[in-house]
């Protein structure tokens, strides 16, 4: 097997320290790394440091105007060199010259000159993030293709606890891994719209009724699909999980909110893959204060809104896929649902899977095509889930 090549660029932040742990990580699982350090990452590590640690080569700014033994450019060598670049720690001032076009160093001329998918790990001051202008420039980058990795919230370097902190260096090497994959491109062009987790419906501002959904399968889909190529919008319940690298993240509460998210999303998607476990029911009052315990608690329910099918009365061209959690007559059930909310996938499996790690599904597209994937991860069920997808839309072009 070709063996794959990552270059990984380091800024100036103070988190600079971490990208030998990426570098290390990236290693171990055969990947070979070349590193570029900017000035300001100089400030904080040495090369000597990368060298000695795996890298293969490691390039500085004064590497900006060299050429290699065939008179090539170092900043083009570097951009055809590697399979994908990842920018880990990122600063808010190398986001912004990324955006802007800027060329004035080796780290910018290579980016700037390469074709291949580019990984952004930022790593900032909580002000910094959260600044109305990084934000712009982080949404202008995801249009144009650029993955984010994080950041997360945690302690920062001044001690202050926000948003900004440098997502887990094992976490970052494992998702560039993954997207070595040979099919990292299957669903290239497409755009995701894929929901997962619980939904809560309040009795009051403390207590609600909800449901065990753990929104891993979800999850787990939406970074494949990510993984895959496509364009991935997840709108997750309260427990989102691990959901890192794609390109938006909606948090939902309600049913209600997750209906208005998805229905929204789903204007600007070609699939939506309904993962998520709304409540079926909400109470018909909210009260404003909480409940006193007593002997006995009256409450009147109402139901809640038929997402997907809602949806699915107004999907025109666009894709659905459902899941169809049965205790019983799993599959008649299920493609009963399918049919039923004009479904063109329906993924049946049990209670059995719910919050579990490992699970068994059956898959079941309209036109009658079954795949059982049995006993496995959930991250080998969302990828099942996606090659099956992938079939079924070979298989519409191909009738259509």
């Amino acid at each position: 097997m070709k063996k794959s090549k990552v270059l990984l660029v380091v800024t100036g932040s103070v988190g600079a320290y971490k990208a030998v742990e990426i570098l290390r990580t990236l290693r171990d699982v055969n990947i070979d790394v070349r590193v570029i350090l900017t000035e300001g990452a100089e400030k904080f590590i040495s090369a000597l440091t990368f060298s000695s640690s795996g890298a293969g080569k490691v390039f500085t700014e004064q590497d900006q105007f060299s050429v290699d033994s065939e008179g090539v450019s170092a900043h083009i060598s570097l951009s055809r060199w590697a399979d994908c670049i990842l920018v880990a720690p990122a600063t808010a001032n190398t986001i912004a010259k990324i955006l802007a076009g800027i060329s004035d160093s080796l780290v910018l001329s290579t980016i700037l000159a390469s074709k291949k998918k580019i990984f952004i790990a930022p790593c900032m001051n909580t002000n910094m993030f959260e600044n109305s202008i990084t934000q712009r420039n982080i949404n202008a980058l995801k249009e144009h293709g650029m993955i984010f990795i994080g950041p997360e919230e945690g302690k920062l370097a001044d001690f202050s606890v926000g948003m900004g902190r440098l997502t887990d260096p094992e976490k970052i090497a494992q998702l560039i891994a993954a997207f070595m994959h040979e099919d990292s491109e299957l669903f290239k062009g497409k755009r995701f719209a894929v929901t997962a987790g619980p939904t809560r419906e309040y009795l009051d501002p403390i207590r609600f009724i909800t449901n065990d959904s753990s929104g891993k399968m979800g999850i787990e889909i939406a970074k494949e699909a990510k993984r895959m190529g496509g364009y991935v919008h997840l709108i997750c319940g309260p427990s989102c999980g691990d959901a890192i690298g794609l390109d938006k993240i909606d948090k939902i509460m309600t049913t209600k909110e997750l209906f208005k998210k998805t229905k929204k999303a789903m204007e600007k998607s070609d699939i939506l893959i309904m993962a998520a476990a709304p409540a079926d029911f909400k109470p018909e009052i909210v009260q404003p204060g909480k409940i006193q315990k007593t002997s006995q608690l009256d409450v009147r329910f109402l139901k809640t809104i038929d997402i997907i099918k809602e949806i699915g009365t107004h999907k025109n061209n666009k894709i659905i896929v459902g899941f169809a959690l049965q205790t019983e007559n799993i599959e008649k059930n299920a493609v009963k649902k399918m049919r039923e909310k004009k479904m063109d996938i329906v993924i049946a499996n049990s209670n059995l899977n719910i919050g579990k790690d490992y699970g068994t599904v059956l898959m079941i597209d309209k036109t009658g095509r079954k795949k059982v994937v049995r006993n496995e991860t959930k991250q080998k069920i969302a990828r099942e889930i996606l090659i099956f997808l992938k079939e079924f839309l070979g298989k519409e072009r191909k009738n259509g």
